[in-house]
Parts: structure tokens; sequence; C-alpha cells
């Protein structure tokens, strides 16, 4: 595969996704929309304003506006998606350029999702048993920037492919209610939702 950083820790610098979405025109982490779109639409009412954060070049904003959601804008820090993206997107679906640890959008949103933008954060570590100071900090500055994005009744939602104890240990920090799905057929993968 083109695309497979020479260390892990090229998954933390702007170049490298910058050069790569240049080449890459799709790819879905964990799989698309139609392999969780079930659970997805049983928590996400289609009114609600929805943010997915480190989405990259994802499909995710394009199909959850034919799914009939109506208010999304999608995140991420590297220009080469957001423009390459917005350019093939309906003008409703709305296109930021920010870091997910440093965002800031008051109170604004009823549900923000990450789709392996967490697991990104975890790659300089070669054990989930041991983390290191600068990936528990960046994973506590994301989640407190989320917390800080949604509203007052807002619901998280992270897809991943990590064991959920590794993730619940951050989540029960910020929120009380975590509920775990599984998804997938040859791979698995997880979809937590979060709500306080």
């Amino acid at each position: 595969m083109a695309f497979i950083p020479c260390e892990n820790s090229d998954y933390h610098s702007l170049n490298y996704w910058n050069n790569r979405f240049a080449q890459e025109e799709n790819y879905e982490w964990c799989g698309g929309y139609s392999s969780f779109q079930s659970l997805f639409n049983r928590y996400v009412p289609k009114t609600d304003s929805i943010l997915i954060v480190g989405n990259g070049n994802s499909n995710l904003p394009i199909d959850l506006y034919n799914d009939s959601y109506q208010f999304i804008t999608s995140m991420d820090f590297a220009e080469t998606s957001i423009d390459k993206l917005s350019s093939k997107s309906p003008p409703q679906i709305n296109y930021v350029c920010a870091d997910m640890r440093f965002m800031k959008f008051d109170r604004f949103f009823d549900t923000i999702v990450e789709k392996s933008a967490l697991d990104v954060l975890f790659t300089k570590d070669s054990s989930p048993w041991s983390v290191s100071e600068a990936t528990d900090s960046d994973v506590k500055n994301t989640l407190n920037a989320v917390k800080s994005c949604l509203k007052s009744d807002g619901q998280f939602i992270s897809i991943t492919f990590a064991e959920p104890f590794f993730r619940k240990k951050y989540l029960i920090n910020f929120w009380n209610n975590l509920a775990v799905e599984k998804f997938g057929t040859m791979f698995h993968y997880y979809f937590i939702l979060c709500k306080s």
C-alpha cells in the first residue's frame, strides 16, 4: 500500500496527511457508512447538528447528507482533504480546517463523531497498556474540546478498531453513560456512544 508511513509517528505529521490526501481520493477507516448506518440512524436524529472531527478523505459527510442529515460540518487539520472534499460535496455541507485538540465551537453541536481520529493519537505508543504523557495529553485535550463543542444534552460517537477497554478509561472521565456496539463482518469495529 503506497500510503503506509515509514514510521507510526508519521501519522502525526501534517505533511504526511497533506501528501497522502493529494494522491488518495478516498479511504474509509473502520469501513464505510453503510457498515454502521443502522446504528447511526438509531441514535442520531436527522435534525441534529453534526460535527465530524478528523474526517480525512472519508465520504462520511456526503453519505450523511445523502441519508437526509441536514446540518453537517466536517473538520480536519489537513487543508488538502478539506479542499478536495468540499469541491465534490453539496454546498450545504460545511468544511473547517482545524486541529481537533484545540477546536472551538462553543456548545454548538448535538452530535460529534470521530472515526479512527482518536486511534491516530495512539500510534506513537507501542502498547495501549503503556501510553506516553504526550499521547495522554493529546487524547484528553481532544475529548475536552469535544465536550466543550457539544450542547449540554449532546452526544459523542467514537468509532474505533481499538478494544473498548482502552477508550472507556478516557471517555468515562467526560461522559457518565457509555454504550458499546460491535459491527463489521470480516473485521470487527466498535461504535461507542457517549452521553452525560
